[in-house]
């Protein structure tokens, strides 16, 4: 059929119909209505399974270097079948090939392939690592189908890295909630693409964030470690404003987030008062366009609230030292508090109360002692004595009277 001329979307389409029918579970991951659902259990090494992976095998032989968006579709399915039935590795390297050179028409769904082995992670994310090593390494371009017969749904003017980058980053942030997966796996997966297939870097920090939510238990090492692969610079307003207030990441993180957002701030309103003064003329009043008073409003309100983030960092700060303080001294009460325990417990005791007793009852005589020969005031005798002489010398005066 292809010597005499067939077209390769008819032919496909042939194949396409063919497999459908004759590999049950297929039409189930392409989600029509062709053949009978299966689950992955039914797959077993039975005579008829067997079969089964000739066929697969012998269809990925007979498949066109070409590409389109329900194409992929097909080649996704078809590997995931593949590795339920354990093909060759020619085989399912040839698939992993194909796939690669077309991986910005994937999807997402596509791409969510399940582990099929005895490995404690939940997607198989080796297989992706592989697809998108044979997107970076392929040199051929295939040619696609006629998008009249075969839908495409590309733009000319569509860059396909930056495509396959986000789709990547939108692949992460949905394996990141899986417990069992290691920052290695994240990390290779994010290095397999290079910088300069993103423009901004807020999908790659919001799946990221996913992760470190899903692992509470990395350490702050392991954190900037995978935050080095974000470059700040690129990140979006939004972006850097929840960056700045997120608790998940690291104080090194957030503090490299706030000196490039002020950077980036200061040289937009630098570039719009520039702007400014180059447009307006010496007479009339000076008007912001729309778009930019609004980005600058925006712009001054995520500084107003990363000043107010700082000033209430600097009031805990305050309130820390504060409590430490109080800390110090509450614990030298209760070491005061415990020396007059004990004081008072010692001075309570019954051989002490005694000795005091005793000691005031023998010292109150002798107290009354020197009160009595230190006394001033004369006593009764001595007054009457006194008095005695004064009595005889009036009557002696009275005798030389007469």
């Amino acid at each position: 059929m292809e010597t005499r001329g067939i077209r390769p979307e008819n032919l496909v389409g042939a194949v396409m119909h063919y497999t459908r029918k004759y590999l049950p579970g297929l039409g189930r991951w392409q989600g029509g209505q062709h053949g009978i659902p299966r689950t992955v259990t039914s797959f077993s090494l039975t005579p008829i399974a067997l079969d089964q992976r000739v066929v697969l095998e012998s269809i990925e032989k007979l498949l066109p270097r070409k590409k389109g968006k329900s194409f992929c579709r097909f080649l996704l399915g078809l590997l995931r079948v593949a590795l339920i039935l354990g093909v060759s590795e020619t085989c399912k390297d040839a698939l992993e090939r194909r796939i690669g050179r077309q991986l910005e028409l994937a999807t997402l769904d596509g791409l969510l392939i399940p582990t099929y082995s005895d490995a404690d992670a939940l997607y198989d994310t080796d297989c992706v690592e592989r697809i998108i090593h044979h997107f970076m390494s392929s040199e051929s371009k295939v040619t696609p189908f006629s998008p009249s017969s075969f839908d495409m749904e590309t733009s000319p003017s569509s860059r396909p890295l930056q495509k396959v980058a986000k789709l990547v980053d939108n692949y992460i942030a949905e394996v990141a909630s899986d417990v069992t997966l290691k920052p290695v796996k994240i990390r290779s997966l994010a290095e397999a693409l290079p910088e300069s297939s993103r423009t901004l870097f807020d999908g790659l920090y919001r799946s990221l964030d996913i992760y470190f939510k899903a692992h509470p238990w990395l350490s702050d090492k392991e954190k900037e470690e995978l935050c080095s692969m974000i470059d700040f610079s690129k990140l979006s307003i939004d972006a850097c404003a929840h960056a700045s207030q997120n608790e998940r990441l690291p104080l090194r993180v957030v503090l490299q987030v706030l000196f490039f957002e002020q950077m980036h701030l200061r040289t937009a309103l630098a570039g719009c008062i520039h702007g400014l003064e180059t447009e307006s003329g010496p007479a009339g009043p000076v008007t912001l366009p729309g778009d930019m008073a609004s980005q600058i409003i925006q712009r001054d309100g995520w500084v107003t609230m990363v000043r107010e983030n700082r000033v209430l960092k600097v009031d805990m700060e305050k309130m820390r030292s504060r409590v430490g303080e109080l800390e110090e001294e509450f614990s030298k009460i209760k070491q005061e508090m415990k020396k007059v325990n004990k004081s008072h417990s010692s001075l309570s005791s019954p051989r002490v109360v005694a000795r005091r007793i005793g000691c005031s009852l023998l010292s109150r005589p002798s107290d009354a002692k020197p009160d009595t020969i230190e006394s001033t005031g004369p006593s009764p005798r001595i007054s009457v004595e006194q008095a005695r002489p004064s009595l005889h010398s009036r009557h002696k005066k009275s005798f030389s009277l007469f």
